[in-house]
This record gives C-alpha cells, structure tokens and sequence, in this order.
C-alpha cells in the first residue's frame, strides 16, 4: 500500500479489497469533502478507481423583486368604532397603492386581529385595537420607496419590512450559473491531482449537489426635510446570490 500527499492528505489504495457499489455518495470517514480522495469500488467483475472531489460555485444578481409587508391599526372604546376606524383607513391605503401601478391581485391580506385594551391598574377593558396587514408584492424595484410614501401617506402606521427576491427567469439563470462553476471547480481539482500523480481521468462515476440561496438582509432608509417638502424613500436593494456545492467521482486510470 503506497501513502501519496497532494492537496491535503490523500488515501490511493490501488489494493483496497472490493466493496459493493452505493448509490449515495460518501466521503471516506475522516477526510473532509473538500480534499480529493482516491477510492475503488467493484462493478461487476470490474474493478474501478476513483478521484473524490467538491467543487462549489456561485452567481449574484441584484434583488429585481421586492415585497412589502404594511397595514393599520386603529383604537377606540368599542370594536365596532375600532373596525369602522380601520376599514376606512385601509382602504384609503390600498387605493393609495394601486395608483402607483400595482395590480389589485399583488395586495394580500396577511393577518387581521381584534384585541382588548386592558388596563391592569383600573383592572377593566379601556377599548380596543384592530389591526389589519397586507402584503404587497413588488415586481419594479424602482417603485417600492413610491409605493412605501403613498401607503404612509394615505394612512398606513404600520410597516413591518421589506423582503426582497428574484424572479423566476433571473433565479433559474444563476442557479445554471452557479452549477456550471461548481463543476469546473470540482474538474480542475481532479485534474491538478491526476496531473501531479501521473493519472488520465477517464470518465465521472457520481455526482452529488446542494444548492443554497443565502438570505441578503433589505436596507431601507426614510429620510425628510425638515424644512421643505418631504423627501421621497429611498431604497436600496442589494444583491441575492445562488450557491452550489458538488461532490463528484472522477473514474481514472494510471498514465503507463
């Protein structure tokens, strides 16, 4: 049995007695899967050697989605004033984001509650509060700090964030992206070790993936004049990145 260094510490058991063939990919106890690994496994009559290495890419693209999560809450002595408050004030709000263009099916109610306001000194309900939020679904990114100013401005008191997302078409396009780095990350690690210890990779054995879609915190900032006219809220997006990880075998051969 020969103990061969390269990128880390590297198993080659040209010997190793056959095994049976899993389907699930498995990284030889002890040895992280971002250091190559030889191994061989028995097909058939046949047996083959193989190069174990991860590989892992990723694409980033600036958020072009955006949803906004805003409502009211009103309070008064009684429930019924309270609701009546807070329907009239709604509605404002909702009108006020439709006019900025976004279409009525975006808007979604979320939550909807009725609570007593209970006073512990008096010991007695002293009204209630109605709140009432919906979400809003955002497809111009340029429009969220307009939409945010016409919602405040028609009435709505409480904005609980914002999220921001890719779509469908820009989310599939990184995801292929990210893989394809992935794959030739994991390709020029088997090659740099098949060129350094005198092997010809032959062919790929398995492969196994994991994708990962890191959550990007929103910034949002308000900002007025004190002065003058208000100023309008500006919003910066950031950017959202897909990540990939691969671990693939690369069947070899040695160079004669």
């Amino acid at each position: 049995m020969a103990i061969v260094l390269a990128a880390g510490i590297i198993a080659y058991k040209p010997f190793a007695p056959e095994v049976e063939l899993d389907d699930t990919f498995k990284f030889p106890s002890g040895i992280p899967p971002t250091l190559g690994s030889f191994q061989s496994v028995a097909v058939g009559e046949d047996q083959i050697y193989a190069i174990y290495v991860s590989g892992s890419g990723s694409s980033a693209e600036k958020a072009n989605q955006a949803t906004v999560t805003l409502g009211v809450y009103t309070e008064d002595p009684s429930a019924a004033e309270a609701v009546q408050d807070n329907a009239a004030l709604m509605n404002a709000v909702i009108d006020a984001i439709i006019e900025e263009g976004i279409p009525e099916d975006k808007i979604k109610t979320v939550s909807y509650s009725v609570n007593p306001n209970y006073d512990w000194e008096q010991k007695m309900t002293v009204g209630y509060r109605v709140t009432n939020m919906v979400q809003v679904e955002i497809d111009e990114i340029g429009k969220v700090g307009d939409v945010l100013d016409a919602a405040t401005g028609a009435g709505a008191n409480n904005v609980q964030g914002i999220s921001f997302g890719l779509s469908d078409d820009v989310s599939t396009t990184l995801q292929t992206e990210a893989y394809v780095n992935a794959l030739n990350d994991a390709r020029g690690k088997a090659d740099l070790i098949a060129e350094t210890l005198g092997l010809k990779i032959t062919g790929v054995l398995s492969v196994s993936e994991s994708v990962y879609y890191p959550y990007t915190p929103y910034r949002a900032y308000a900002e007025s004049d004190m002065v003058g006219a208000p100023e309008p809220t500006p919003i910066l997006e950031g950017t959202l990145s897909v990540s990939v990880s691969v671990q693939v075998a690369f069947t070899f051969e040695q160079i004669a």
